[in-house]
């Protein structure tokens, strides 16, 4: 209910905003919610596991995270194959603790990928960053200051 007071918020703070539309209860997982995010709200893009909103949003001029859980061999080629017709400004890769998978990930897709999911520890964060993650995604407060 108060998402267009946060997102004022965060654009005061010279932020860049994403929503990532699939947890947010009350939106409608379609073009009229993806447009009231982007001129009513105001956010910059989405974050989504949903191809069809990930490509509406991107019509709209919305930038776009492309998110892939990973657990098996098939998500990870469907995944890769989407993002290749896609192109998603980034793909966020789940769980983000294997950097074997990201180190792959970066040799068969060339945008920027975000590590995110089970990452805890700050350990995690630099494998995960020496694999070839730009970014890193995670509720662990205690790593938001680390870089």
């Amino acid at each position: 209910m108060n998402i267009e007071e946060i997102v004022y918020k965060l654009k005061n703070g010279k932020k860049e905003v994403f929503v990532h539309v699939d947890l947010v209860k009350g939106l409608s997982l379609d073009r009229c919610s993806l447009e009231f995010l982007r001129e009513i709200v105001g956010v910059d893009g989405i974050i989504s596991t949903h191809i069809h909103l990930l490509k509406i949003a991107r019509k709209l001029g919305m930038r776009i995270i492309q998110r892939v859980f990973l657990v098996d061999s098939g998500a990870l080629e469907s995944g890769l194959a989407q993002a290749e017709d896609l192109e998603p400004d980034f793909l966020e890769i789940l769980p983000g603790i294997v950097p074997e998978f990201i180190k792959e990930i970066t040799k068969r897709y060339f945008g920027d990928i975000i590590a995110g999911g089970l990452i805890r520890k700050k350990e995690q964060v630099f494998a995960a960053l020496e694999s070839g993650a730009k970014a890193i995604s995670t509720s662990c407060k205690d790593l938001w200051k680390i870089i």
